[in-house]
C-alpha cells in the first residue's frame, strides 16, 4: 500500500531541514535528500498534469515493450524521442510506442543547503515538477492534435470559436454513439465563449470566475500547450496510451559546480494514440 507524503506537514518540513544539512556535508547526504524529493516532485506533477485524463496510463512491466494493438484499417500515432508525432503504417495490427526520457535538472546553492530553508527548496521541486509535467502533458496535446484524421476536423473561419463550429465537433462523437467527454483548449478560447447563448448556470460561471468546469456535459480543460487555434475534443472511451517504464526517480548529479549542487529528476515513458477515429478537432483559421 502507498502513502502519500504529506509535505506541508511539519515532520516533514523538519526532516527536510535534516537532510539538508547532511547533504551539505557529504555525497550520502545528497543521495539522501535525492530520494526525499523524489515523492514530493512525483506528487505536484501528477496534482497538474493533464494526460492521464486524455491517455489512459499503463505501467509498463520491467522488460515489457509498450507495444498495442491496433486496427488494421487505421493508422497509430505515436511521439518519437525528439517530440515529434510520427504516424503508423495502416496494415499493422500491433504497433509498438517508443520509450523517451523526461528529466528535468532542479540545482540549488550549497548555502541554502547549509541554512536548512526548506522554502527555496520547495520552490525548487516546483519548478522541476512544472518543467516535467509540461513536457508530459506537450507531448500528450502534440499526439492527440496529429492524430485526428482530417474528415473529423471543423473548420471555423473569422478567427475566433463559435458555438456552431462546437456543435459540429460534438456531433462527430455523438454520432458514434459516443459521448464527448473532455475538452481540451487554450484558456484564451473561454473569451469566444461569452456572447454565446449559454444556459443560465454555465453563462454566470463564465462570468463570475472568468472559466467553465463542464460546458454541455463535457469537462472544460485548459493548457498552455495547446495551439491557440485548436480545440480537441476526445471521447468517453481509451483512445491511447500512456505507457510509463520508469516512475518518477532522482539521481544525484555525479559533479556538483564549487557552490552549487543539484538533482537528475527523470522518468521514462510513451506516448500514442491507437484510436484516431475517436477523436475530433476544431482549427480556427482567420
Amino acid at each position: 500500500m502507498t502513502t502519500k507524503t504529506n509535505v506541508q506537514s511539519e515532520e516533514f518540513l523538519a526532516h527536510m531541514a535534516e537532510l539538508m544539512a547532511y547533504a551539505a556535508e557529504s555525497g550520502e547526504g545528497l543521495k539522501a535528500l535525492a530520494a526525499a524529493i523524489a515523492p514530493p516532485i512525483d506528487m505536484e506533477i501528477k496534482r497538474r498534469e493533464i494526460t492521464s485524463t486524455l491517455l489512459t496510463r499503463h505501467k509498463l512491466p520491467p522488460g515489457e515493450p509498450a507495444k498495442y494493438q491496433k486496427r488494421p484499417t487505421m493508422k497509430a500515432y505515436w511521439i518519437s524521442k525528439d517530440g515529434a508525432a510520427v504516424e503508423s503504417g495502416i496494415l499493422e495490427d500491433e504497433v509498438e510506442f517508443p520509450i523517451h526520457r523526461l528529466h528535468a535538472m532542479p540545482m540549488v546553492d550549497i548555502a541554502v543547503l547549509k541554512h536548512g530553508n526548506v522554502g527555496s527548496m520547495v520552490d525548487i521541486q516546483k519548478a522541476a515538477a512544472d518543467e516535467i509535467r509540461k513536457a508530459i502533458d506537450k507531448r500528450t496535446v502534440t499526439v492527440l492534435s496529429a492524430a485526428v484524421p482530417p474528415d473529423r476536423i471543423v473548420t471555423c473561419q473569422g478567427g475566433v470559436l463559435t458555438d456552431t463550429a462546437m456543435n459540429q465537433a460534438f456531433s462527430l462523437i455523438e454520432d458514434q454513439e459516443l459521448t464527448v467527454k473532455t475538452l481540451l483548449m487554450r484558456a484564451k478560447r473561454m473569451n469566444d465563449m461569452r456572447g454565446w447563448n449559454l444556459d443560465p448556470q454555465t453563462a454566470r460561471e463564465l462570468v463570475q470566475k472568468g472559466f467553465l468546469k463542464v460546458y454541455n456535459g463535457a469537462d472544460l480543460l485548459v493548457s498552455s500547450q495547446m495551439l491557440i487555434d485548436e480545440i480537441l475534443l476526445l471521447p468517453d472511451e481509451e483512445v491511447g496510451k500512456f505507457a510509463v517504464r520508469q516512475d518518477l526517480t532522482t539521481d544525484t548529479i555525479n559533479e556538483p559546480k564549487r557552490f552549487r549542487t543539484g538533482w537528475l529528476a527523470w522518468l521514462e515513458a510513451a506516448h500514442g494514440v491507437t484510436r484516431p477515429d475517436l477523436l475530433a478537432k476544431i482549427v480556427i483559421t482567420p
